[in-house]
């Protein structure tokens, strides 16, 4: 696990289990031509639901992860703001303002290499 002192974020670390850690909120999500091969690696959002409506700023994560030959966690980004990572399959997104979001999870090797083995869901909260 890396420490990730001095970063700021929407995410509380004690909600989350693992290796959940909180990002810097001008980390912007990489580009698809960024992602390498999945390799048998696949994620798959349980949690927040197609159209589904949150009061308040936590919104819970549920997901399936395949890990394949590289992946052993997911990078967790929210309207493209990379907003934590979770080796666990559930945590708790902190922090979200009100309004319609996207949220893509993208399975991953390291802090650096993601696998093209995404997921995307639009929620919103009020």
């Amino acid at each position: 696990m890396i420490a990730l002192a001095g970063f700021v974020s929407g995410l509380a670390l004690g909600q989350m289990k693992g290796m959940d850690m909180p990002m810097k909120p001008a980390e912007k999500i990489p580009g698809t031509a960024d992602l390498k091969p999945a390799e048998g690696a696949s994620v798959k959002i349980l949690s927040p639901k197609q159209g589904q409506v949150f009061k308040g700023d936590q919104v819970p994560l549920q997901f399936k992860l395949v890990k394949g030959k590289q992946g052993n966690h997911v990078h967790a980004y929210v309207d493209g703001q990379l907003m934590g990572m979770f080796e666990g399959e559930k945590g708790t997104l902190t922090g979200i303002q009100p309004g319609s979001h996207t949220l893509e999870l993208r399975a991953a090797v390291d802090h650096t290499i993601e696998l093209n083995a995404t997921d995307k869901v639009k929620f919103v909260v009020k």
